[in-house]
């Protein structure tokens, strides 16, 4: 079994199962995460996942299990993460937003947070 810096194996950055669609972009996003925080040997307690509603809400049950998370009000992902990076910049943050939750009623939320 291949163990990154932290002397841990893959499957300890990994969440639940899916119930997402066959094929949706989220479970690609989801991988990724995983292989990046096990490759970089981030410790997963150490990390934050935020999302909106929909879809993206769902998806931080997928990876880094032992992290903390957060679904916040629709489309405002952005402004509830840039809080609590500001009062906690202990912990790294990853925040994951769908279609409406970013380009419809976050658009705002999501042009400000770029802007900050």
């Amino acid at each position: 079994m291949k163990l990154n810096v932290l002397n841990e194996p893959k499957d300890s950055y990994t969440g639940g199962k899916s119930s997402l669609c066959p094929g949706c972009g989220h479970d690609q996003i989801s991988n990724v995460i995983i292989n990046a925080a096990w490759e970089n040997g981030i410790e997963p307690h150490r990390v934050a996942k935020m999302s909106g509603i929909g879809c993206s809400s769902k998806t931080p049950a997928y990876y880094l299990g032992k992290s903390h998370g957060f679904n916040t009000v629709h489309g405002r992902m952005p402004s509830v993460t840039t809080g609590a990076y500001t009062i906690n910049k202990d912990l790294l943050y990853i925040g994951v937003s769908g279609d409406g939750d970013s380009a419809s009623i976050g658009i705002g939320q999501l042009i400000h947070a770029i802007r900050r």
